[in-house]
């Protein structure tokens, strides 16, 4: 099958089959013209050897999150013990004195953000094209989330996604442009709620934690952290609306490195730029083609952050009633917030599946002066709604997925008995 595309200028006839795999599953400029004609190209021939070797990354990062998860627990009792001095409330006396509406609260806008994630696939399969039904999108959503929760900087996610959409039908190019856009817009909507919060909440800072040093690591990892989260939808931002500005100063920025030095072939950073390029040409496309289905998604992104910040005030007051260290009421759900945030961000650059172990040990620091004597019990009740609830869901999607596959398998050899043997 031949397919234009265009470089350097020109329309160049090209075969599709002669793609490197790598070309294919990757999103380039031409990939929201797919449909162009009306004719939809088939899928092509996703690397099931890349996809079997980070199933095998997953499956190990599934094993080691589990012994860090038992670690952190384990480390986080010792660390409730030693700032409490002894005095931590048993679980036993947690579960009597716990207000569990407030729990179920936040389990149900858990699923309310469950459905948020989902629903911002199912706008970018309309706009692509290649609509797969609400089930699946919730399926997709699952996903990635599951293996972002289970691997090193959340790396799983993203390609099992594409895979998970290849297998039903979607061209891995624009599998991949879904995914990096719904990608791109989120870390946009987590940067606007972060600097918002952030931003608002330094003067609160040095009231809500009395240790000077835990204060300073708080502040410090906590803006370096949204530094390095920020950088991606700021880069993408410009390169959307200032595309020829940005290609200019990153290609001299190149030359001045390797005038010093620093960089020794600047022909293949000058490729790489140029394929950077190339890739989020997605955004440009989605930002100026669909602009209203760019707001909606960006406001489905402002959701998830937000609901984030609520489970930490939910699970407070549900320990504690409404009346905590002389706050209530809005005033202590945004000390909460603000804590969280920081909190958060000051553990994002940690390279373990989740943040496992350094988010709850920051989380203990920054909450300890507010929560008395359910510390341990706050982080881990937050964690498990926050964290741990996506690992069960992903855990009972997989085990669905294989039961269902044996049926399946039995069924088609007692239709073919010949084949089975």
């Amino acid at each position: 099958m031949q397919y234009k595309r265009k470089q350097n200028g020109k329309n160049m006839p090209e075969s599709k089959e002669a793609l490197p795999q790598e070309d294919v599953a990757l999103p380039a400029a031409q990939a929201g013209s797919d449909d162009a004609g009306g004719a939809e190209k088939a899928p092509a021939q996703f690397d099931e050897t890349k996809i079997n070797k980070q199933r095998r990354r997953n499956k190990w990062g599934f094993l080691i999150s589990l012994v860090i998860i038992g670690c952190v627990v384990y480390a986080l009792w010792t660390l409730n013990n030693t700032i409490s001095q002894g005095d931590s409330a048993t679980f036993r006396e947690v579960v009597a004195n716990m207000n569990w509406w407030y729990i179920a609260l936040a389990f149900g806008l858990f699923f309310v953000m469950f459905v948020m994630e989902a629903l911002k696939f199912t706008l970018l399969c309309r706009c692509n094209g290649c609509s797969m039904g609400f089930a699946k999108d919730m399926k997709l959503a699952l996903i990635g989330k599951y293996y972002e929760c289970i691997t090193p900087l959340s790396s799983g996610g993203q390609p099992m996604q594409i895979y998970y959409l290849y297998k039903n039908g979607v061209p891995t190019a624009k599998g991949a442009s879904i995914a990096m856009v719904k990608y791109g817009v989120h870390m946009l909507g987590f940067t606007v709620v972060a600097a918002i919060v952030m931003g608002m909440g330094v003067p609160w800072l040095g009231k809500l934690i009395e240790n000077e040093a835990t204060l300073n690591v708080v502040v410090i990892c906590g803006w370096i952290g949204f530094g390095i989260n920020a950088f991606i939808p700021v880069f993408v931002t410009l390169v959307v609306f200032l595309p020829k500005q940005v290609a200019w100063l990153v290609n001299l920025c190149v030359k001045i490195l390797h005038k010093i030095r620093i960089v020794r072939h600047p022909e293949k950073w000058e490729t790489k730029v140029r394929k950077w390029f190339d890739d989020f040409a997605v955004f440009s496309q989605f930002v100026y083609k669909n602009p209203l289905a760019f707001l909606a998604l960006f406001l489905l992104c402002l959701g998830e952050p937000i609901i984030e910040l609520i489970f930490p005030y939910l699970v407070l007051i549900a320990m504690l009633g409404g009346n905590v260290a002389g706050m209530q009421g809005s005033e202590l759900f945004f000390a909460v917030m603000v804590l969280a945030m920081y909190a958060t961000y000051a553990a994002t650059f940690i390279p373990t599946p989740g943040n496992s172990g350094a988010i709850e040990m920051i989380f203990m620091a920054a909450f300890a002066t507010i929560t008395e004597n359910v510390l341990f019990w706050f982080v881990l009740f937050w964690r498990f709604i926050i964290y741990y609830t996506w690992i069960v869901l992903g855990l009972g999607m997989n085990v669905s997925d294989f039961v269902g596959n044996m049926r399946r398998r039995r069924k088609e050899a007692r239709a073919n008995p010949a084949k089975r043997e």
